[in-house]
């Protein structure tokens, strides 16, 4: 059972950490977008990707900085999503009984949010292959610093790892 609670909170840690990227890159391209033209969402949804393809150049050509706007949200909210993850999931490992910080929800994060960054910048809002690659190098790099600032490459003990006098052993 108690396996089971724990696969179950670190599933919920894994929604919480794609809601906050969620709000925080929404959040970053609102900011963003009040110094820039609007996204012109009706002739998008309505296009093929041809027509799509030209919509975005068009737009990119009056507004310069909607691509690197688009970088900066994405990978931020990416990061904070890997910090979120890597500062809260603290797993017991059943083999040693000791805490540890485990890269699985940072993989999964960033493995879901990277799949979705392709799709939305392949297809959705297609920028091009090259700025696709752009965008998704800046995020796994932006989640990396991230990951490491949380501390997720240290080891952790937790609580349970401190020995008494008693249990050390003198040989």
């Amino acid at each position: 059972m108690r396996k089971v609670l724990h696969t179950l909170r670190s599933i919920a840690l894994t929604i919480v950490g794609l809601a906050i990227a969620f709000a925080v890159t929404s959040g970053l391209h609102w900011l963003f977008g009040l110094s820039m033209e609007e996204l012109p969402m009706e002739a998008l949804s309505g296009a093929n990707w041809s027509e799509r393809s030209v919509i975005l150049e068009t737009y990119m050509a009056a507004n310069p900085f909607a691509v690197y706007s688009m970088v900066i949200s994405h990978g931020v909210g990416a990061a904070l999503a890997v910090y979120f993850s890597a500062r809260t999931a603290k797993v017991p490992s059943w083999s040693t009984k000791r805490r540890i910080k485990p890269f699985n929800g940072a993989i999964v994060l960033l493995s879901l949010w990277i799949w979705g960054d392709i799709q939305n910048d392949l297809y959705d809002i297609p920028v091009g292959l090259a700025w696709t690659t752009i965008d998704v190098l800046c995020t796994i790099a932006l989640s990396f610093i991230a990951f490491s600032v949380a501390g997720g490459f240290r080891k952790h003990g937790g609580d349970n790892s401190v020995i008494s006098e008693e249990t050390i052993y003198r040989g």
